[in-house]
Parts: structure tokens; C-alpha cells; sequence
């Protein structure tokens, strides 16, 4: 009799060490089935949407040296890369045949794109915003493709990943140029094509990030994101860019910020990583880079930041005249080319230099209506850390500093390497969000199909 009762009872429950535990998938249903209950809710892969993650990876990877490869009368490889991954990712979603719940801050990301795209109706340079707003459009689908292919963790890390290696690319052009006296500016050092100031903030985001990627893996690739680290700080005191640098200082704060979960082999590790960094920025970086970055206390008390602060005045102006609605996306050149008493001009084909501000960009050319939608996203994303793990929360945090203080000087709203980071940061929050998810539907649905319990001595 004991015996058929332990076999009734073996049906949904699990026997371990005089304890006995329900099967997590088990359900009753009324015709007193059991039903399987999904805990995480993820399919496999088809080939197809690998293939779509794969170019969606190998998009990623270019984007740090995104100007070194253009094709005539087409664009950069990074365009014609996009490209086919956004066809490839609209194709493995119609095979997949649904789509997943977009999180807030795709919401008001697709406001705030909607936003620019209406500026074209009052834009005072229309041609401007409608090329703005397609690139906007495309910025929108890579963010929307990052949230569709990569669900998981460890998708999101390969995305990092991709990020890391495509910096080893202008990263080490940068050195090739600076050991063979080729200046992308006087006394100013930058690969692949890139504005010393824009890859600057493109190697200072990879500080967090590989940090991040050399906790969380071992062996020899733990030694490749060791060296990307050295790499990184010494391009971009090689561009000498102070923007970057005070970026750089944020960045380096993940590692007090992460020491208690350190290892001591791990903490050995990064004493070695700092010293190598130090021993590369006096072996390669020139006395000339050093006395740029020496000016930056001056340039704040007393300097116009190498011309920001004329720039930032002119744009002030235009946003007193055009307050609510703006001027319309990417007409800030055109504009503020108007206001400025003598015109700046950087080469024939610029009238004048972006705003130098994002944040002043936005206002400017979208007035208060789309400077609080940009501040709504950001603003949202920093809510979204609140459920994530420690680390990963830390991570993000010093990412979104980073970017802060980057941006600060740099025109990036439409850039590639921001929207990346948007992006990646709502799918892991996504990510984490799905599987705090499931844990809590198990502990509902096991309190309330709770089954009685069968004691099973041990010997």
C-alpha cells in the first residue's frame, strides 16, 4: 500500500534526501494532465536568425572604425553592412512569426525619431533633416534588431565583444600613426579615418565593457580584453582628446567601484593590466599630446574650449528665437553658421563645426519638445538598472557617465556608438527582467498547485 502510494505520488514530484519537490513544469490541468510550464521562455536559434545575429555581430564590430573602408558614390562598409543585417533581421522575425514586447525606452527612442522626422515640416534646412531623419530611422532598427536577436546574456556579451576586437582596428592604425609621424591634426593621432575626439569617446566606452568581459571570462581571452585595455588608454592619450580624457577618468572608476568582487589573482591582474597601461602612455605618447592635455584646467577657467563656447553662445541664441519646436534636426550647422559674428568654417564642405553639445544639438534643433523626450530616454534607461544584478548595474551606471561626460563636448545623438549602447543596455535589462520573471511565475504557480507531501525517511 506504501508503495502504490509513493507511486502516485512520484507523478510531478521528485524525491531528494527525505525531501520531495515538485517538477518546475509541472501544472494540473482540469482533465488532470500535467502541462509543462516554460521558465524561460527561449527557443532555439533558426539558421537563419544565426545568420542575421552573425551580420548583426559583425555590424557591431565595424562601428569603432566605421570611416576606414568607404565605397565610391555608396558610403562607408558600415552603411552596406547595416543594410543587410536590417533585411536579414526583418526576415528571421517574419520565419520566428512574432515579435517581442518592446520596453519603455523603445518607446519614447521611437517619439523621439518620430519627432525629428516632423521637424522636416518647419525645418529651416530641409534637405538636412530628411537625410537626418533616415539615418535616425536606421539608427531605430539596429536598436530594435539588438532587442529581437539578442534576448540573452550571452548574446549581449558577444555584441561586447564585437564592440572590444573592432577597437583593436583603429586602436592599433592610431599607433601605426603615431610611431610613423602621421597626424590626423597638428600633434593629434587617430586611425581608421575617425576624428581624434570622436575615437577618443569610442575607447573610453570600451574601458567599462571590457572590464566587465575580463571578469566574466577566463584564460586566454581574459589576456586579449587585458590588452585591449592598454590599448585603449593609450589611443586615445595618443588623439588627446581632453573630452575623452575626463570620459577615461569616469571609466576607470568601475574598478574601485567592482574591487570586492575581485579575486586576489584578479586584482594581481589588474595592478599588471594599470602598469603595463602607464609603461605604454610614456613609451608611446609624445610630449606634444602631454601639453594639450596639460591646458585642460586652464581651457576651463579661462579658454573658449577651443572655440565651444562661441559655438555654444550662437546656438543659445537660435533656441531663444525657435524655443518649442526647434530649427529641425541637423540644421545646427547651417544655422548657428548665420548668428556666428566670424563664421568658422572647418573645410568647403562644412559651413560651420557641429555643436560640440549634444545636449544643446538636441535643443536647438528640437526644441524643449524633443530636448525632454532625449531626457525622458535617458532618464528611463537609468530607471531600468533599479532590477539588475550589482555588477552588471555598476557596469551600466559608469557606462552612462561616461557617455554623460563624453557628450558633453561631442555632437553624438546620431551616432552609431550611442544608440549601440542604448540599445544593448534595454535588451539586458529585457533579459534580466524575463528571467526575474519566470522565477516569480514557478513560485505562484507552485504555491498554488501545491501538491501534499510524502516523507520519505532516509536510512
Amino acid at each position: 500500500m506504501v508503495k502504490e502510494a509513493a507511486q502516485r505520488y512520484w507523478l510531478g514530484h521528485q524525491v531528494v534526501f527525505g525531501r520531495v519537490l515538485r517538477q518546475p513544469c509541472a501544472s494540473p490541468r482540469p482533465d488532470g494532465s500535467v502541462a509543462a510550464c516554460t521558465i524561460v521562455g527561449v527557443e532555439e536559434s533558426s539558421g537563419l536568425s544565426k545568420l542575421a545575429f552573425a551580420s548583426l555581430w559583425l555590424l557591431v564590430f565595424a562601428m569603432p572604425w566605421e570611416d576606414a573602408i568607404t565605397i565610391s558614390d555608396f558610403g562607408t562598409s558600415v552603411r552596406l553592412i547595416g543594410m543587410v543585417t536590417v533585411g536579414l533581421g526583418v526576415l528571421a522575425v517574419i520565419e520566428r512569426g512574432k515579435l517581442r514586447r518592446p520596453a519603455p525606452g523603445h518607446i519614447v527612442m521611437a517619439l523621439f525619431v518620430l519627432l525629428a522626422a516632423l521637424s522636416y515640416l518647419w525645418s529651416l534646412y530641409p534637405e538636412g533633416t530628411l537625410v537626418q531623419a533616415f539615418s535616425y530611422i536606421q539608427l531605430f532598427a539596429m536598436v530594435w534588431l539588438i532587442w529581437e536577436l539578442a534576448p540573452r546574456v550571452r548574446e549581449q556579451m558577444r555584441l561586447m565583444q564585437a564592440y572590444i576586437l573592432g577597437t583593436f582596428v583603429s586602436g592599433i592604425d592610431t599607433l601605426y600613426s603615431s610611431l610613423s609621424h602621421q597626424e590626423s591634426v597638428y600633434q593629434r593621432y587617430a586611425g581608421a579615418r575617425l576624428d581624434a575626439n570622436d575615437l577618443g569617446l569610442i575607447m573610453a566606452l570600451s574601458i567599462p565593457m571590457s572590464y566587465y568581459l575580463l571578469i566574466e571570462n577566463k584564460g586566454w581571452m581574459a589576456w586579449i580584453y587585458r590588452v585591449q585595455l592598454i590599448l585603449a588608454g593609450t589611443t586615445i592619450l595618443l588623439t588627446a582628446s581632453r573630452g575623452a580624457t575626463l570620459a577615461t577618468v569616469v571609466a576607470l572608476a568601475i574598478v574601485p567601484l567592482t574591487q570586492a568582487r575581485l579575486t586576489v589573482h584578479q586584482r594581481i591582474a589588474v595592478l599588471l593590466t594599470i602598469s603595463l597601461l602607464v609603461y605604454g602612455a610614456l613609451l608611446f605618447v609624445p610630449s606634444s599630446s602631454w601639453e594639450r592635455l596639460s591646458t585642460l584646467p586652464s581651457e576651463f577657467a579661462q579658454g573658449t574650449l577651443t572655440g565651444r563656447t562661441i559655438i555654444w553662445k550662437a546656438g543659445w541664441e537660435i533656441f531663444r528665437v525657435h524655443p518649442f519646436l526647434g530649427i529641425g534636426a541637423n540644421a545646427f550647422r547651417l544655422i548657428v553658421s548665420r548668428v556666428l559674428a566670424e563664421p568658422i568654417r572647418l573645410d568647403e564642405r562644412d559651413p560651420a563645426p557641429p555643436a560640440h553639445n549634444t545636449f544643446l544639438s538636441v535643443l536647438v534643433e528640437q526644441g524643449v519638445i524633443g530636448f525632454v523626450l532625449f531626457c525622458a530616454l535617458l532618464a528611463v534607461l537609468a530607471l531600468s538598472l533599479r532590477g539588475m544584478p550589482r555588477f552588471q548595474q555598476r557596469l551600466w551606471i559608469v557606462s552612462l557617465a561616461v557617455w554623460v561626460v563624453g557628450v558633453s563636448s561631442l555632437t553624438w545623438e546620431m551616432r552609431k556608438p550611442t544608440w549601440f549602447f542604448f540599445g544593448l543596455l534595454m535588451a539586458q535589462c529585457g533579459s534580466m527582467a524575463q528571467k526575474r520573471g519566470p522565477a516569480q511565475s514557478y513560485a505562484h504557480c507552485f504555491a498554488k498547485h501545491r501538491a501534499p507531501v510524502l516523507h520519505v525517511s532516509c536510512p
